[in-house]
């Protein structure tokens, strides 16, 4: 039977090390697909208005030659980081993705929202959706999809009847954090009941769990997988390639390719003992999950006080940079419904272990 093999990783940021070429490591497992997707995490521009905040992710436009090279056919560019060089520097990444031959999702020229994107390959028709979290305002002339329900699930319908499945990447949920959030789930099961086929999320920096719910699959977070580990506390270095068939009727198999980012920002194949753990990792976090276990209350003890203190560490950032607008804006957060019950998962974890 005809069949269509998408491959499908995490953040891709292009920052090199060492003059070693981000993905040529791992070239020989992207290149076993007949499409590949990843999220694009950085601007391929050097000019335009830079955003006012801690990370700032820009990459020389001709770091796009990488991505042509690994073989990428399909990129999302609906994450917190496309606009950090505001609308010029978005304009120069789609121009430089253009360029290349690269598709794209989740954004593009205009001021409505983007359509989705419909590949057909072996004669099997993908439609892809991209949407991101976040607090930003689309510059006039281009536009980022926010992910929000309603709009999500209108799009999937309308993209329905032009393809036989619907893959959507989400730029969604807490950084640094290893499970999805009860809230999370939910919606990523509404797409599902609404026709999607396959969830790909990313943002976490982390591998998450993956699900199979009703005829659909769902990867909460493919983690980061061509990225800077050492910006983070605890340098998470494991990530993964999803390999996803599909015929005609749906999702027939799916596989995991277990890896590890080395010291030079490259992805490669784990192996031997590293294989295993990463492997075993994917499985705990895939199994809390599947058998519910991600209830609200375990879930904020288990995310509070990563969450708060990495989001003061950027706010202290962001004060000494700019002052009193970041100030202001840390004071309204501290209070955020979020934040409250930050500290309550943060007190009752806290209790239980008597510290």
């Amino acid at each position: 039977m005809t069949s269509v093999r998408l491959r499908a990783i995490g953040d891709v940021l292009l920052w090199m090390r060492n003059g070693k070429e981000p993905f040529a490591l791992v070239q020989n497992e992207l290149r076993q697909k007949d499409l590949l997707f990843g999220n694009l995490e950085t601007v391929l521009s050097e000019s335009g208005t830079e955003s006012r905040k801690r990370w700032v992710n820009t990459t020389p436009p001709e770091a796009g030659e990488y991505l042509k090279g690994a073989g990428f056919d399909i990129l999302s560019v609906a994450n917190n980081h496309t606009l950090d060089m505001g609308r010029e520097g978005f304009e120069n990444t789609l121009k430089g993705l253009e360029a290349r031959g690269i598709a794209y999702v989740g954004g593009g020229r205009g001021d409505e929202p983007p359509e989705g994107l419909v590949v057909e390959q072996n004669g099997i028709r993908l439609g892809f959706l991209a949407y991101t979290r976040g607090r930003f305002r689309s510059p006039p002339g281009v536009t980022v999809a926010k992910l929000k329900k309603k709009a999500v699930i209108n799009d999937i319908r309308a993209l329905k009847d032009r393809c036989d499945h619907i893959v959507v990447s989400l730029h969604w949920g807490i950084e640094n954090t290893y499970y999805p959030s009860p809230d999370q789930v939910r919606l990523a099961h509404a797409f599902i009941e609404n026709g999607a086929t396959l969830i790909l999320g990313h943002h976490s920096h982390a591998i998450q769990g993956l699900e199979r719910y009703k005829d659909g699959l769902i990867a909460y977070s493919l983690g980061n997988f061509q990225f800077d580990t050492e910006l983070f506390k605890e340098k998470i270095n494991s990530t993964m390639i999803l390999s996803v068939d599909f015929d005609r009727h749906g999702i027939r198999d799916y596989t995991v390719v277990p890896c590890v980012i080395n010291s030079d920002f490259q992805p490669e194949v784990a192996e031997g003992r590293t294989r295993e753990l990463v492997e075993r990792w994917i499985t705990k976090c895939s199994d809390r999950v599947q058998n519910g276990r991600v209830t609200r209350r375990w879930w904020f003890e288990e995310i509070g006080e990563d969450y708060l203190l990495y989001n003061l560490e950027s706010y202290r950032y962001r004060i000494r940079q700019h002052g009193l607008a970041p100030l202001v804006e840390c004071g309204v957060w501290l209070v955020t419904p979020f934040c409250l019950n930050c500290y309550a998962g943060v007190i009752r974890k806290r209790l239980r272990h008597g510290t």
